[in-house]
């Protein structure tokens, strides 16, 4: 069978990768497609026989609830499985679809990002709504922004979503001194010689990565404007770049997703301080925004038994404390809450010193002001004595 043209050199060959390797090392696939999108990178011979070989291996086709599976395919597709199984949710009514039947959700079968994929978390509690909200938004290729109070559990969602679907995941901090070198990339010095190093946006872009923007209030809105074409699912365009890596194009599973304390325009609580109001054309390409919330009694409950092996009396308890200092801040009596990540700081600490009391001083109390001190000592004189 004919062999395919080297968009480089024009020399023939079954395979763009290892002519690469062999005859330009100096180009990596990924710059190559980014370079020549239309070029072609492997001959009908050479996928002939890749095919040949994934199913010589064994490639068969099974049923996950209502959705079709394929165990064995070749690296980099998409497979079919229920949401209420990826997850681990058991048959729950709110896991199922309004007919009461499986959700068919997409699942990246192995690749050679797996380094990059989170790991799996046994222990965390999910809310199956908002669960539902970042899959739908995943599943559309729609930018997700997810939002909330301090603790409550939202670059841990994306990151278990990225895990359980096999996502290669790349996490990214914003604050002011992010600039859009940070996030594009930027000329540097190696071994005597100049070359441009992409940034971790259009390496995410080409590989098909998720990108999770992580406290996106807190960027400049004027560095923020750099992903705005990105975020209508264009190209990147970098202006300080060589010609073969100015356009960057989107992989078809790169997603873009965000987390944040306050939604964009400002913070209303006086606690998340560096957070910036945003430009609202940036905020308005976000096609999925969640508003995370902090979990009812008996999912935090959970949590606090599967972190920290608490009895569930000793959960409950804690519980009961945050639920009531969390009732002081939103009735004004405190200026600032406990988050979930706190109490299970304090969780551990207090079994190990054998007194929650004394765990909730070392990780929430001694963060207060003297007179919201006061008001929790005796919300935890009251519940733990």
């Amino acid at each position: 069978m004919a062999k395919i043209t080297c968009a480089v050199c024009g020399a023939l060959e079954h395979s763009i990768q290892i002519h690469l390797k062999k005859q330009h090392p100096e180009m990596t696939i990924e710059q190559y497609t980014a370079k020549y999108p239309e070029a072609p990178l492997l001959s009908e011979e050479a996928e002939a026989a890749i095919k040949k070989r994934d199913e010589a291996a064994g490639s068969k086709v099974e049923m996950v609830g209502s959705a079709t599976v394929t165990a064995l395919i070749p690296k980099g597709h998409m497979v079919k499985r229920a949401f209420h199984e990826t997850f681990d949710l058991g048959k729950v009514k709110a896991a199922m679809s309004a007919r009461g039947e499986p959700i068919p959700i997409s699942i990246m079968s192995a690749h050679d990002h797996q380094d990059m994929v989170p790991p799996v978390s046994d222990e965390y509690v999910y809310d199956i709504d908002e669960l539902k909200n970042v899959i739908l938004a995943m599943e559309l290729n729609i930018p997700c922004y997810v939002w909330g109070h301090k603790g409550s559990g939202k670059s841990e969602l994306l990151a278990q979503v990225a895990a359980r679907t096999n996502r290669p995941m790349i996490r990214i901090q914003h604050t002011v001194n992010t600039e859009e070198s940070h996030i594009n990339g930027q000329w540097t010095v190696k071994a005597g010689q100049t070359e441009f190093e992409l940034g971790p946006l259009p390496m995410a872009m080409m590989n098909g990565w998720t990108y999770c923007a992580d406290e996106y209030d807190f960027g400049l809105p004027s560095v923020l404007a750099n992903y705005q074409a990105v975020l209508e699912g264009k190209s990147l365009v970098i202006k300080e770049a060589p010609a073969h890596l100015r356009v960057i194009k989107p992989h078809a599973e790169f997603r873009f997703v965000c987390t944040g304390n306050t939604n964009g325009s400002g913070d209303e609580t006086g606690l998340y301080q560096g957070t910036m109001i945003q430009n609202s054309a940036n905020y308005d390409r976000f096609g999925m925004v969640v508003n995370k919330k902090y979990m009812d009694k008996k999912a935090e409950s959970q949590i606090l038994q599967n972190h920290c092996k608490l009895t569930p009396v000793d959960a409950d308890k804690m519980i009961e404390f945050a639920s009531l200092v969390r009732q002081a801040y939103d009735g004004a009596k405190i200026s600032d809450t406990i988050s979930p990540r706190t109490l299970i700081f304090a969780s551990k600490i207090g079994v190990m010193r054998g007194s929650f009391s004394q765990g909730l001083m070392l990780s929430f109390m001694n963060k207060l002001s003297k007179i919201d001190k006061e008001v929790c000592v005796g919300l935890s004189q009251r519940i733990f004595g």
